[in-house]
């Protein structure tokens, strides 16, 4: 088998192959300087060898292949090589890479024996490819970090999985928050791989700051952040939904959040984010805004709707190159360089139109009422009553101010407020028993008022008849707009 290679007769080589193959006997093949036999080798080499007009870059190989192939200790990594050369091999996969890299760890210093490997493969003409742990390998030798690179080589990771960056993302978060600094720096290290490396630096303290969000370490995240503006980083908008899901407290579906403190402070960062020309997922403004609105803090509430009407009808906010489009939830694509937003507040994708969509709208107004008999407790923490005017007077000033505003949903959000006021039924929710319990003005009070703050009808009725109608009537009055 050894003449046969090294004189170059095919033929012959591929007819002894196959007698070998049904005798259950495996080879390899070597180059000319030195050729020998190893039982290591599968059949698929066989299929490489008989196919000549191959145009593929590696001729049929698999990266597994190969990687059996370097852990055949019997022979050396010099001959190995030569051998995959002499298969008209061009590439070499992170399976091979790694199995190499591991047969070399014993060498001091590490860095130079790997270097040294690696010139070997390129004057053979085998590249290493372009995988993640390709590259990262190539990195670390150039940079001479030997025991980070033996602790990328020793570990316990498939090589695939150093290309699944959310795996990566999901163990730098857990080697953080069991204080694991070589597992952590090795996993920063692999997701760091393929940034270009002038936005290396950013994606190191973001990444950073994800993790420290996902420790929920507030103070460590309070100086990360603080760092990141003294240096003009800019936090990434999957930083923000990171912050929007580990700084806010739980909250159950239809009830007030148990604590707010945290609100302000996510306010600010993502005011001072936008300011910086940084983007702001805009469906993330929803969860603060419900609970504001939940826990009665409506100053807070109408500075923060009135602030981001102006950001986002404002010149700088149109002409912005790195502003945000929204389809849906979690769906965020951020405009191609040169483009300029040009789109009305009623279109969908406006994220003024994400922001304020017709849920909020109604809940705006639903607060509105429901504030304006507050507990002793939110009254004397949030400062003064507000007035059950309240919804309809920041959604005139909101539709003012350029953002869309439906008609339909705010006559119905009154529609179903008076109801709840006046009609024959109760809720079954505390906050609405107090205020029902608590009105002392009548329909026809409401309904002009409504008209006063709003501009025109709600209920197209006629505020003094609606006082002296009985409750059927009002019943009636009501349900012909429904």
């Amino acid at each position: 088998m050894q003449y046969l290679a090294a004189t170059g007769q095919k033929a012959r080589l591929m007819e002894y192959t196959r007698l070998m193959v049904a005798a259950g006997v495996s080879f390899v093949p070597y180059d000319t300087q030195d050729m020998l036999v190893s039982p290591a080798v599968s059949p698929e080499l066989m299929h490489m060898i008989n196919d000549e007009n191959d145009n593929s870059t590696n001729n049929g190989y698999s990266d597994d292949f190969c990687a059996r192939l370097m852990a055949t200790r019997f022979f050396s990594i010099e001959t190995i090589i030569g051998t995959l050369g002499f298969l008209r091999i061009r590439e070499i996969g992170p399976l091979a890479l790694r199995t190499m890299a591991t047969r070399e760890l014993l060498h001091i210093p590490y860095c130079r024996a790997i270097e040294n490997r690696l010139d070997q493969l390129a004057k053979a003409g085998l590249s290493t490819g372009n995988s993640t742990f390709s590259i990262l390998v190539r990195q670390l030798v150039a940079e001479g970090q030997s025991h980070l690179l033996a602790s990328i080589v020793s570990c316990d990771l498939h090589t695939d999985t150093f290309d699944d960056l959310r795996l990566q993302e999901s163990l730098l978060a857990f080697y953080y928050v069991n204080s694991d600094k070589m597992g952590f720096d090795r996993t920063m290290a692999i997701l760091l791989a393929k940034v270009p490396t002038g936005l290396i630096p950013a994606k190191r303290w973001n990444l950073t700051l994800r993790s420290r969000l996902v420790r929920q370490d507030l103070e460590a995240v309070k100086d990360t952040i603080g760092k990141m503006q003294d240096l003009q980083i800019q936090i990434e908008p999957k930083s923000v939904v990171c912050m929007s899901q580990k700084m806010l407290s739980p909250r159950q579906v239809g009830r007030g959040p148990a604590e707010t403190k945290e609100l302000g402070l996510l306010i600010r960062i993502w005011q001072d984010v936008l300011r910086s020309g940084g983007l702001v997922p805009p469906w993330v403004w929803n969860e603060i805004f419900r609970r504001l609105g939940m826990s009665g803090r409506l100053i807070m509430f109408e500075h923060l709707a009135l602030w981001l009407a102006s950001w986002y009808s404002s010149p700088t906010y149109r002409t912005s190159l790195s502003c945000l489009l929204t389809r849906r939830k979690g769906d965020a694509e951020p405009l191609q360089p040169g483009m300029v937003i040009d789109l009305k507040t009623s279109n969908p994708l406006h994220p003024l139109h994400v922001i304020f969509d017709p849920k909020l709208q109604q809940a705006i107004v639903a607060w509105g009422f429901q504030h304006t008999f507050p507990s002793h407790k939110r009254s004397v923490a949030y400062g003064r009553r507000p007035d059950w005017t309240w919804g309809l007077t920041l959604l005139r000033k909101l539709r003012e101010s350029n953002v869309y505003i439906s008609q339909p949903t705010v006559r119905k959000a009154f529609k179903l407020r008076v109801i709840g006021l006046f009609g024959p039924g109760n809720s079954k929710r505390k906050i609405n028993q107090r205020v029902r319990r608590r009105n002392k003005d009548g329909l026809g009070a409401y309904v002009g008022k409504a008209k006063q703050v709003w501009g025109t009808d709600l209920l197209h009725k006629n505020p003094r008849r609606l006082d002296q109608a009985k409750t059927s009537m009002i019943r009636n009055s009501i349900t012909e707009v429904r």
